[in-house]
């Protein structure tokens, strides 16, 4: 009997550690002395012990060839404890009798030791420094923050078989033969399911990534150089847009509207976008006059469609007709021929900002400058933060109307930049071109091969050109992938990951039918409403709550999911009720 309460308490012992693991709680409240309740998201203690005076210094991978910031001073014989983020992997060194607030990379004079330890969440670290060097050790092992999101994706997998099991009942029940959403998309021209589902899987995963994406930084936005996830999701929409405008324009051809009028109509839809973006800057922004943000997500569509729509809609025939080509390569560059002045124009918009890139400069910064300022390469360019685009941004619409709370700034330091500022309008109108290339080829090409056979070309050459032009590294590149300045490796680079994405959109929902495009396609057929929905409620129950202790990825993932599913839902009622917000 005893053996058998024995078991079973191990067992519940076994399960209250797995439910743990899976929520992050570190499973004590304090520990030798150290209260760990009192630790925040990504942060762990260090209890640091020397025999002589020392510094500890440390710098963070994510600050590139910045100086070491010193993290606390210890006097010998003296035990000190802080805390210390383990957001991004950090590199360490100890310095005997160091007192500055920063140390460059290149002085190792009086250097005891250099590590780089892996530290977690939660966990307890301690560092022991002597005459003889240091070391790091871990004294209580920290949380995994990554199976909250592995759960999250076996419960998402669930649902969406669950889903699919629930559909493929209810269709075999009632075979209507209608589309989902009623008559409403047969206005639509028979438009392609892939351009709504990729649409909506930008706006679904935009609202995640804005409702905080669960605190993971490789699902946010790069600091400065490099790609991760959530930077794929603005250059995102800029490409889908241009996919659409020979379609849209196309249409607009054949009911017989004139050339100015859908001009006109470009015009207005922009101002609107525009003025519509400026407004919503004032509900994380300042709304006085002298400090409003002039720039943002929505001001760079409206520049973009307008500088892509309109030369198009002025530039496209329009009595659509493939232009007469023979032989194989003139087959190959059908697409480009059709598409001939739009490249013309993408030419020019690259050389006028790589001109102003390279040229353009303040008189006290040095030219050419690509980097953040502030701590980076040593404060060797502390108040040129952006070079040429954070320059031009601040002398034409002033430091003031330029986003001030940027991801850059708090890493280094330096001037605010703008990530949609004016400079980097012009490689997004040149992002936008490239979707009316993908576009065109849906017009000229009817065979499913040959649509997915081009994507796929055109995927790898701007794959290959991008990598090119950023050296194949993050930061040594000539023209480093950075979505603050809009590079035109970025503008590559995301493109390539566009015509991917479209290429699985359209195999599973066009070319196989498949798939419907599930929950995605609802949302991409009223993005608009979405992006401006969320933003509106950005503080709001029930799309936002919070609970007393927010200090885990878990409980923000949750957050995040409930949030972004609750515009998933409104979307999918719109739908059915078939109401679609257009400007």
């Amino acid at each position: 009997m005893n053996d058998t309460v024995g078991v079973s308490n191990d067992t519940w012992q076994w399960y209250r550690e797995v439910i743990r693991s899976w929520l992050e709680d570190p499973g004590v409240h304090v520990f030798e002395g150290l209260n760990m309740t009192a630790l925040k998201m990504d942060e762990a203690y260090m209890v640091g012990s020397s025999e002589i005076n020392v510094g500890v210094y440390s710098v963070s991978d994510d600050c590139f060839r910045c100086p070491f910031k010193l993290q606390r001073n210890i006097s010998a014989g003296e035990e000190r404890v802080w805390v210390t983020s383990t957001a991004r992997r950090s590199t360490w060194r100890v310095y005997a009798n160091y007192t500055e607030q920063y140390v460059t990379a290149g002085d190792t004079s009086g250097l005891l030791c250099q590590l780089r330890p892996e530290m977690g969440e939660f966990g307890v670290y301690r560092l022991n420094a002597s005459t003889e060097g240091c070391d790091i050790r871990t004294v209580r092992e920290p949380v995994d923050i990554y199976l909250p999101l592995l759960l999250l994706l076996g419960v998402l997998f669930g649902i969406w078989i669950l889903y699919g099991i629930i559909k493929l009942i209810m269709s075999r029940v009632r075979r209507t033969g209608k589309l989902r959403y009623g008559d409403k998309e047969l206005a639509i021209q028979q438009r392609l399911r892939a351009l709504d589902t990729f649409r909506g899987m930008a706006i679904v995963f935009m609202i995640f990534v804005n409702d905080g994406a669960g605190g993971y930084w490789w699902l946010e936005h790069a600091t400065w150089n490099g790609l991760v996830a959530g930077d794929l999701v603005f250059p995102a929409f800029l490409w889908i847009m241009g996919v659409c405008i020979p379609l849209s324009v196309k249409s607009a051809f054949a009911k017989g509207v004139p050339r100015w009028k859908i001009f006109m109509h470009i015009v207005r839809r922009s101002i609107i976008m525009f003025l519509l973006g400026m407004s919503l800057n004032t509900i994380y922004g300042s709304n006085m006059l002298h400090e409003l943000r002039i720039f943002g997500v929505l001001q760079r569509l409206a520049v973009s469609y307008l500088i892509a729509a309109g030369f198009y809609a002025l530039t496209a025939p329009k009595y659509y007709t493939p232009p007469r080509v023979s032989g194989a390569c003139g087959q190959a560059l059908k697409d480009v021929l059709s598409c001939v002045w739009c490249w013309v124009l993408a030419g020019v918009l690259v050389a006028a900002h790589s001109v102003l890139t390279f040229v353009v400069h303040d008189p006290n910064c040095p030219m050419g400058y690509l980097g953040p300022g502030g701590l980076h390469d040593d404060w060797v360019a502390a108040n040129c933060s952006g070079g040429a685009a954070g320059y031009i941004d601040r002398l034409l619409l002033g430091r003031s109307h330029v986003f001030q709370r940027s991801d850059a700034m708090r890493v280094y330091g330096g001037e605010p930049t703008d990530p949609e500022g004016l400079l980097g309008c012009l490689t997004s109108a040149v992002q936008a071109l490239l979707g009316v290339q993908a576009g065109a080829t849906v017009l000229l090409q009817r065979s499913h091969k040959a649509r997915i056979s081009r994507w796929l070309a055109w995927a790898l050459v701007f794959a290959l050109a991008g990598a090119l032009l950023a050296g194949f590294s993050r930061e040594h590149g000539v023209i480093p992938i950075n979505k603050n300045l809009w590079s035109m490796s970025f503008v590559l680079v995301t493109s390539a990951c566009c015509l991917i994405l479209l290429c699985f959109c359209y195999t599973l929902t066009d070319a196989w039918r498949f798939w419907g495009g599930g929950p995605f396609r609802a949302p991409g057929l009223n993005a608009i409403a979405l992006y401006v929905g969320h933003s509106l409620c950005a503080h709001l129950f029930p799309f936002h709550w919070k609970i007393t202790n927010m200090r885990t990825h878990a409980i923000s993932l949750v957050e995040a999911v409930w949030g972004t599913a609750l515009w998933v839902i409104i979307a999918h009622i719109m739908a059915k009720k078939k109401v679609f917000v257009t400007l």
